[in-house]
């Protein structure tokens, strides 16, 4: 158990070194992804990103790398997604990277607790991970206050609901776009875990 709990730990560290030099700055124009996801994004991720709908997630303020990383995914089905799949597939690189500088230039709304009782909980696990179940700290990859960069998304205000949708996916395999890592800490995390750090996200405001 030790020596996964280091195997896990040195994954995550490299991940984070390869994510602070591989960034490379999203180019588009954000008047022309304004327009575009008035057209296609609008009805399940809001006008300005801020999603009406729990399940479907906040977009405001997500870093345009990850989110064109996440569209071209979906589009080639690396990310599999039977409602983004069709959306996305007929649109160009340039109409991916507008989209996702305009989302990136958006305010994202506070996120909504649904259970402060497991609050306490979800920041034990956030900051300090699971070390009996080889689980690290999600402040490790995601930062103390879930804002994230370019490799790994924010998460601060995230809705609850799709927190605990893309965990599942992460642990039974439907999800599976990211080396591997998430996979194994979604497996290993109960579910009183998973709701808890699922409830602590949406408490977090993301300031820098």
């Amino acid at each position: 158990m030790k020596r996964s709990r280091m195997i896990l730990a040195s994954a995550c560290a490299g991940l984070l070194l390869t994510a602070a030099t591989a960034s490379a700055e999203v180019i588009g124009d954000i008047e022309r992804g304004k327009a575009l996801a008035g057209e296609i994004c609008v009805a399940c991720h809001g006008a300005d990103g801020n999603s009406p709908v729990p399940m479907f997630p906040k977009l405001a303020g997500q870093h345009a790398d990850y989110a064109l990383k996440q569209l071209q995914e979906f589009a080639s089905g690396r990310r599999h997604s039977d409602i983004m799949k069709p959306i996305v597939e007929g649109l160009s690189t340039r109409d991916m990277a507008d989209v996702a500088v305009f989302f990136a230039a958006q305010q994202p709304l506070p996120g909504q607790v649904d259970d402060p009782s497991m609050l306490d909980a979800g920041r034990r696990v956030f900051n300090e991970g699971n070390p009996d179940q080889g689980v690290p700290a999600c402040a490790g990859c995601h930062g103390a206050n879930g804002i994230g960069n370019a490799r790994y998304p924010r998460l601060a205000g995230q809705y609850p609901a799709y927190v605990l949708d893309q965990m599942a996916q992460f642990a039974d395999g439907r999800r599976s776009n990211d080396k591997r890592l998430m996979q194994t800490i979604a497996s290993r995390l109960g579910e009183t875990e998973t709701r808890a750090v699922a409830e602590y996200i949406a408490s977090l405001e993301g300031s820098k």
